[in-house]
């Protein structure tokens, strides 16, 4: 009998030391989750703002290729100026010329 009342307080004291280790994993527990919330809340932080920068990108991409086609027709354009001019200096020339010839 003396041996079961022993058997029986060990495992009286074995239930107290583990409800004191569960209680203790489940403050652990809950500090984790409360700390995983917090990462989470820091990741869609920066997902949010990295979708704005990819956004922003796009849009700068976008103002970069419009520039580009109006800077290809600029340069079309003073291509078509300049042989132009060319032409009429020439003709200016060559008028000059001959005006020129006839005195």
């Amino acid at each position: 009998m003396a041996d079961s009342a022993r058997a029986r307080r060990e495992a009286i004291q074995q239930l107290a030391g583990l409800r004191g280790k569960l209680a203790a994993a489940e403050d652990r527990l809950s500090e984790a989750q409360a700390v995983m919330k917090r990462a989470e809340a820091a990741f869609d932080a920066a997902s949010d703002h990295f979708i704005s920068a990819e956004a922003a990108l796009d849009a700068a991409r976008e103002e970069r290729a419009r520039a580009r086609q109006a800077r290809y027709a600029a340069r079309q354009a003073y291509d078509r100026a300049s042989i132009a001019a060319d032409r009429l200096a020439r003709r200016l020339r060559e008028l000059s010329e001959r005006l020129d010839g006839m005195t």
